[in-house]
């Protein structure tokens, strides 16, 4: 009983690390644009056709703003690269600054923008003021 018991632990010990094994590319992907097959929008549709809430939560954002179309995120909708979720590199072609100090940030290891911030929900980033040291008081 004891061999068979040791046989079964093993087993599944590597089953375990079989499994880790497999799982490890995938979770290394997650930086990277998650590709999708997409439709050809019929003639006179949009994005906001299919997406329409989505499509309203960026048309209020500061993407849409500063005129950046849902194509420059995504790519166009034929295209065989056509991104439902868009790679941190996609983030980068517009900030670079923010993504080279998510990527210097031991913390944000494996973490996108949208990790944190909504993909279409949003609001500018302020920096947050200098605190003005107050003048001690004189008695």
């Amino acid at each position: 009983m004891n061999r068979f018991c040791a046989h079964m632990i093993g087993l599944t010990l590597f089953v375990f690390l079989a499994l880790a094994i497999a799982v490890q590319p995938a979770i290394a992907q997650q930086d990277q644009a998650t590709h999708i097959h997409h439709r050809l929008l019929p003639a006179g549709d949009t994005c906001a056709s299919c997406h329409k809430v989505i499509y309203d939560q960026w048309k209020a954002s500061p993407h849409s703003a500063n005129g950046v179309e849902c194509t420059v995120c995504h790519g166009e909708t034929t295209a065989a690269d056509f991104a439902g979720k868009p790679g941190l590199g996609t983030c980068d072609t517009c900030h670079s600054d923010q993504v080279a100090q998510l990527k210097s940030d031991p913390f944000m290891k494996g973490k996108t923008c949208v990790s944190c911030h909504q993909a279409h929900i949003f609001v500018e980033h302020k920096k947050a003021a200098q605190a003005v040291a107050a003048p001690a008081d004189k008695k």
